[in-house]
């Protein structure tokens, strides 16, 4: 059960919470749950952007036409999904959602499309760049995180030698990024610095898991050397 509710008293750790409207089975619940642990949620006032339901609402479209189901069903069911991989599952509303809420949706919106490799034409790559998992995604994905072009090649930011064979290296701790092949020639052109700078993007730090997943190394690699 969720209800909204307003404080009215607060002493050392008792707090008085005033609920309007309840019904008998409410009052009943209640009743029965006192003594028992529970969980409060604050609500620091900062609620959904008007950018942040643009860009859900335009996601939902996108993967509704590609899918071929209804935009209200693609709501419906990643909005269910979502809920239920949630720490502590509650209902809740894009009109009034928090900004958090949104922001941890989008995420999870933006991850659904990656991984089912669903084409987006919502400009997003900004969003994305703010957010490590999603970095995370694009590199094991191998989507351009300049463009998000599919088949990108791993670029590594960190210079790992002349004359040294990589798959032999140890790489763990490296950082490392995918761009397409425009992308990647441009990044040698003018440096990794001034590339990073010029589309405000980060890397993403390589882990024995993303090395395995990526095939970047060979197994004996990880003997090889120390971390970075």
């Amino acid at each position: 059960m969720q209800e909204t509710g307003f404080i009215t008293s607060f002493n050392d750790d008792e707090i008085t919470i005033r609920i309007k409207d309840l019904s008998d089975s409410q009052r009943y619940m209640i009743t029965n749950a006192v003594g028992s642990q529970s969980t409060m949620y604050f609500d620091d006032g900062r609620h959904i952007t008007v950018d942040q339901r643009k860009k859900i609402f335009a996601l939902f479209n996108e993967i509704a036409e590609y899918l071929g189901y209804t935009q209200v069903n693609v709501e419906e069911i990643l909005k269910i999904r979502f809920i239920e991989q949630m720490d502590n599952p509650v209902w809740f509303s894009f009109s009034d959602c928090s900004i958090e809420i949104a922001k941890q949706f989008l995420e999870y919106e933006i991850t659904f499309c990656i991984q089912n490799e669903i084409p987006f034409k919502t400009k997003l790559m900004d969003e994305i760049q703010q957010s490590y998992a999603l970095r995370v995604q694009l590199l094991k994905n191998r989507i351009c995180f300049v463009c998000g072009k599919k088949n990108a090649d791993v670029d590594h930011v960190d210079t790992i030698g002349i004359g040294r064979n990589r798959r032999e290296t140890n790489q763990n701790g490296m950082h490392v990024w995918t761009l397409c092949r425009k992308s990647h020639q441009e990044r040698h052109k003018i440096g990794v610095k001034s590339f990073a700078q010029k589309y405000q993007i980060k890397p993403v730090k390589l882990t024995p898991e993303l090395i395995k997943y990526l095939k970047l190394a060979n197994e004996r690699s990880f003997d090889n050397e120390k971390s970075y």
